[in-house]
């Protein structure tokens, strides 16, 4: 079944002693599907104005995480633990090539939503660009109503 949830994500980027941390609350879907737990939302409202981009991300087992961004930023990334796999990010200043190495993936999910904790790194020709963590909380939706005084 497909719902509508809250989505709040929590990513730390960094390298050395310097981190970025971005935090942001949007609105979108979450569902179960052929064994796979899916999240897509609308990451445009971030982003500079006239930018869009759409977010994808399948939970496949226990140990796979696919990232599927499309719009003003296109990008597949694979996150697995404890391998390395080959990326395409395309930007408007650009398009690269890097590895992605999946560190750590936790998730505990139901029917109602639940967190996804990821751990990953990224590199460009084997060079350490950055280590990340994410942490994704889905909320299920109430969609009640009243009117009444």
């Amino acid at each position: 079944m497909i719902k509508d949830v809250l989505i709040s994500i929590k990513g730390i980027q960094g390298i050395d002693d310097q981190t970025d941390t971005v935090e942001f609350i949007t609105d979108g879907r979450f569902g179960f599907k052929d064994g796979n737990y899916f999240i897509s939302y609308d990451e445009s409202g971030m982003l500079d104005k006239g930018e869009e981009v759409k977010t994808q991300i399948h939970i496949k087992g226990e140990n796979k995480v696919l990232l599927k961004r499309s719009g003003t930023i296109n990008s597949r990334m694979l996150i697995e633990k404890g391998v390395r796999n080959q990326a395409f990010y395309s930007t408007p200043i650009g398009e690269l090539t890097i590895g992605i190495l999946g560190e750590e993936i936790d998730f505990k999910l139901n029917e109602k939503g639940g967190n996804i904790d990821l751990k990953y790194t990224i590199d460009s020709d084997l060079r350490l660009i950055s280590r990340n963590s994410v942490n994704i909380t889905i909320k299920e939706v109430k969609n009640d109503v009243n009117f009444s005084n």
